[in-house]
């Protein structure tokens, strides 16, 4: 136990003193590995083999048809039908903020990419409107979490790479939530509104305008629906709807809005690289210090301490939520979900949870972590869009994270919140 104290400390040490996420995992892994007389070339074995599979191919896929789509002006469609539905609330730009992140991620999938894309064009807005700098990145890097919420997610993916859970009913389970979690940020939005008592002018609704944004929209929002019935009809696997993405999208951006080129597709291709290298890199990295984690049984010991010493399936539960968030403040979601998706999974079927439910709830709740400092990636985006500190939003992020802890915690008096549309496919 000591050792396992011992690692985390160092990894959390590297990750404070300013090394890259993969690099702090790699760091922690080779120092342990010597200290248990392991060979080194096991990291290599055990990074290599972490990301061999033709499953996680869908990531880097989805990467690529995300990226194609914004070229192809997909924000700007997405933006306006939002402000069409829901600008015309007092509060309109939180409100819109928080509605395109919903379908953004139906789109792209990835909280960085949603808080990057929305941000850089409603944090601007936001702030000549009158909103306070840390209040729209506040509202900004708490609504990016609905991506990886909303299928198809990337995180989602993980999760069913790691406990070959089918990825549709992963994909299914999230959307109800996602919606839920949606509407009460944009309650929160309006309360943040009265409470700091803004007074901007909102428009009219105009079903013409609304219309106008469907249709003009309608190719954009067609990704998701394709995606999501290829997957859970059977048609196609996660990484082959990746593929019929791309496709899709090169149709749409040539063809459709005419506003791809083929001298974008190298930067394309150049972008969607880079964020998959991020992304392979510290799921590597994680896998190889998760398989230290297995021979000093960490996963084992927390597994044997839920289940057996607390015993009781909510109050063992609420530990485990705990623990998530208390290392989700340090880890980011994809480190997360590498070293505890099997714990997670041997916890749930141990309590007699159905698999899905509880790998959907606590998936979700391993996202708060990214909008935390000191390594909240989305968090970090949003900030770096409005050049603002880190510091000075925390304090108007606390409403957004208790909306989805909130929503994790009604789910277990309200399972089917989870598990009605899973529940429909076989």
């Amino acid at each position: 136990m000591i050792q396992i104290f011992a690692i985390f400390a160092l990894l959390l040490f590297l990750i404070f003193i300013g090394f890259p996420i993969f690099i702090a995992l790699i760091t922690t892994t080779a120092t342990f590995m010597f200290i248990m007389d392991l060979p080194f070339n096991l990291i290599v074995i055990k990074m290599f083999g972490s990301v061999n599979a033709f499953s996680l191919m869908a990531i880097p896929f989805f990467i690529i048809a995300g990226n194609i789509m914004n070229k192809a002006d997909i924000t700007d469609k997405i933006v306006n039908l939002s402000d069409s539905l829901v600008g015309q609330f007092k509060g309109g730009l939180g409100h819109v903020n928080i509605l395109a992140s919903m379908f953004f991620g139906g789109i792209q999938g990835s909280g960085i990419a949603d808080a990057s894309a929305i941000g850089g064009m409603l944090i601007p807005a936001m702030e000549k409107q009158g909103y306070e700098t840390d209040y729209a990145v506040a509202v900004t890097a708490g609504s990016s979490m609905l991506s990886p919420i909303i299928p198809p997610s990337i995180a989602m993916i993980l999760y069913s790479f790691y406990t070959e859970i089918p990825v549709s009913k992963l994909f299914l389970g999230g959307i109800i939530p996602g919606i839920i979690i949606a509407i009460l940020m944009m309650g929160v939005n309006r309360w943040e509104y009265s409470k700091r008592k803004y007074n901007i002018p909102t428009h009219k609704f105009s079903l013409k305008k609304m219309l106008s944004s469907l249709k003009n929209s309608i190719g954009a929002l067609m990704m998701p629906l394709i995606i999501i019935v290829g997957i859970v009809s059977g048609i196609v696997t996660a990484t082959e709807a990746g593929v019929i993405a791309i496709a899709y999208g090169l149709l749409y951006g040539f063809v459709f809005t005419k506003k791809l080129k083929l001298s974008d597709i190298p930067d394309i291709l150049i972008q969607s690289a880079i964020t998959t290298a991020v992304v392979m890199i510290t799921i590597s990295a994680a896998g190889a210090l998760s398989n230290v984690l297995v021979r000093m049984r960490f996963q084992n010991s927390v597994a044997s301490f839920i289940v057996n010493v607390i015993g009781n399936k909510y109050f063992g539960t609420l530990f485990l939520m705990l623990v998530i968030m208390i290392l989700g403040m340090f880890l980011d979601p994809t480190v997360l979900i590498a070293m505890l998706s099997t714990t997670i999974l041997t916890i749930g079927n141990q309590f007699g949870f159905d698999p899905v439910f509880y790998g959907v709830i606590l998936v979700i709740l391993m996202q708060v972590g990214a909008i935390t400092p000191p390594v909240g990636s989305f968090l970090f985006v949003s900030c770096g869009v409005a050049k603002i500190p880190i510091d000075k939003v925390v304090k108007p992020l606390i409403p957004y994270i208790c909306s989805v802890v909130f929503i994790v915690l009604i789910s277990f008096f309200v399972p089917n919140l989870i598990t009605f549309l899973p529940n429909l496919i076989k």
